[in-house]
């Protein structure tokens, strides 16, 4: 009889353990998803960072072609208007420049960013012992 008294105190202590360690468990896993979704925010933003970049060295790029490639015109001293366009032309260059450094820069955080994410999903992959 008093066995039959302790048992079911021990099963509900037991299940109570039992929905602790999960609780735990899948607070850890919440985590894990937080942790991913943060990396892979991470990944678009960086990725996203970087095209715009990219568009923006383009652009600039194409403004010197432009500037570079107008007929001179039959009028003036061709001297000064090609100073003229040179001088434009590497201003659009510099501006282009510095789109590409910003661009190598996002390009570094997207990698890092990915080889974050792909080491965090090994892991919760990898069997536990």
């Amino acid at each position: 009889m008093i066995s039959s008294l302790i048992e079911p105190k021990s099963c509900h202590m037991k299940c109570f353990k039992t929905h602790i360690e999960e609780t735990e468990e899948l607070e850890q896993l919440d985590e894990a998803l937080l942790r991913n979704l943060v990396r892979t925010g991470s990944v678009l933003a960086n990725a996203k960072a970087s095209k715009r970049h990219g568009d923006t060295a383009v652009k600039h790029l194409n403004i010197v072609y432009s500037i570079l490639s107008k007929p001179l015109p039959q009028n003036s001293d061709p001297t000064d208007v090609r100073l003229e366009r040179i001088e434009k032309s590497l201003e659009q260059m510099a501006q282009a420049m510095i789109s590409t450094r910003r661009q190598l820069g996002a390009l570094t955080a997207l990698s890092t960013s990915a080889a974050l994410l792909s080491d965090s999903a090994a892991k919760c992959k990898a069997p536990t012992k």
